[in-house]
């Protein structure tokens, strides 16, 4: 999907594939960014890559769909408020989905579909479709993020949901202090919540904080594992489900202490405990 100079400038939520970056698939609000590996990208798993933005900066929606890669090393020091120092390599990142079965752990390779259907000011939503590479074929991901929110919401179904009764599946969330994900980590079965609000590398990079919340009417017999790549997943024995992921940044200014973090999820997860 290609958008014209006046729809950036114009839209508060923006998703699409940047043809410039491998294929990889960009979805980004007014709070937070994030990417998907596609097609010819050499990293060939299903993470979920977070980029931090600072509210009301001088960049538009679109930046990181249309600039990443092209503005310096954004990777060290931000470009119009928006910074790429969240280290994925082949974990889960923030929210990419595992599965354990027969023993061992297997994730999904990079997505061979997207669909956009729905891309302006207040939200975006769009599906990612997985290859079949296991007993439970494609795995497909409808994405929904929202103007204002730093969590985009993932509904995932399988092709095959009978042969689930040999899996257990659910989101991730990347731990590991060798990529500098240490810090302040809270988990809550009962509630579907892991979070962490890292360490701070430094002056200019600050704390990053990333949280997975399962959907609460999915929650019922979460268990928290642990993965080969030292990621907490939330999973479950569900032919579907649905959960949040999402993160922040504490050079925003807005949240900046891990209680402060703690609080914001859990406020986050109880709004979607409320009848609608």
């Amino acid at each position: 999907m290609t958008f014209t100079t006046a729809v950036l400038a114009a839209a508060a939520c923006l998703c699409g594939v940047a043809p410039e970056r491998e294929n990889d698939f960009f979805w980004e609000n007014d709070k937070v960014g994030f990417r998907a590996y596609g097609p010819g990208n050499y990293h060939v798993w299903s993470g979920v890559d977070l980029f931090n933005k600072m509210p009301d900066a001088e960049a538009t929606c679109g930046e990181v769909l249309h600039n990443h890669d092209k503005c310096g090393n954004w990777h060290v020091k931000p470009f119009k408020g928006i910074l790429d120092n969240y280290t994925i390599g082949a974990s889960r990142g923030v929210g990419g989905v595992a599965l354990f079965g027969d023993g061992e752990w297997k994730t999904y390779p990079v997505w061979e579909k997207c669909e956009v259907e729905e891309c302006g000011d207040s939200r975006c939503v769009f599906k990612l479709v997985y290859p079949s590479f296991c007993a439970l074929g494609r795995m497909t991901c409808r994405i929904t993020l929202v103007k204002g929110s730093r969590f985009f919401r993932n509904e995932v179904s399988f092709e095959f949901p009978d042969r689930l009764r040999e899996f257990r599946v659910g989101p991730g969330l990347d731990v590991e202090p060798k990529r500098d994900h240490k810090g302040d980590l809270w988990e809550d079965a009962s509630l579907g919540i892991v979070s962490l609000f890292e360490d701070a590398k430094n002056d200019v990079e600050g704390s990053t904080m990333t949280a997975i919340v399962m959907d609460p009417k999915d929650a019922g017999g979460v268990q928290i594992m642990t993965d080969r790549m030292n990621c907490r997943v939330l999973s479950v024995h569900k032919p579907s489900f649905a959960y949040y992921a999402g993160g922040a940044w504490s050079k925003a200014g807005e949240i900046t202490t891990p209680e402060q973090w703690r609080e914001e999820v859990r406020r986050f997860r109880d709004g979607l405990a409320v009848p609608q």
